[in-house]
Parts: structure tokens; sequence; C-alpha cells
């Protein structure tokens, strides 16, 4: 399902958050302001354990994080970027 980015903000503005977001476009001002805002609205994020940065230097890793759990966390923040050259 498409999600308009007025539709996302008003999703986050009431604390809702989904599974999945895929946040594309040339707008980085719009898209870091959408990912700054699941951010703060997920919670405590730890690098490593719940929340995860991808790149296209650990793309193989992508798999694998998503099986893992977030140890201790019932939920587990994975972004991607610049993945789209390899």
């Amino acid at each position: 399902m498409q999600v308009t980015i007025e539709n996302l903000e008003k999703e986050l503005k009431e604390g809702k958050i989904n599974s999945i977001y895929l946040l594309y476009g040339e707008e980085t001002f719009l898209l870091e302001s959408c990912l700054k805002k699941i951010k703060t609205k997920f919670g405590e994020l730890i690098p490593g354990i719940n929340y995860i940065k991808i790149d296209v230097n650990n793309i193989n890793t992508l798999i694998s994080e998503i099986e893992t759990p977030a140890f201790g966390y019932a939920k587990k923040l994975i972004v991607a970027r610049e993945t789209r050259n390899i």
C-alpha cells in the first residue's frame, strides 16, 4: 500500500508505526524529516542491537539483520541507505 507524505505524517502524529516503510525520492529534506519522526516515535535506539544501519558496504548483512531479533527489545529499526549501486 502506498502512503502519501501527508498520510505518513498523520500516522506518526497519532503514534502509529507500521512494520516496514520504503522512503524514496529526490526530496532529501522530506525523507530525512520522515526518518527523524519515525526514529522519535520508535523510542530508544541502541546501535547494533535494535538500530541497524545498512549501506553499500554491508548490504550482504541485511537478511541476517532482518532474521536476528533485537535482544531485549520488542522491535528493531533497520535503515538501508545508498544501496542502489550494487
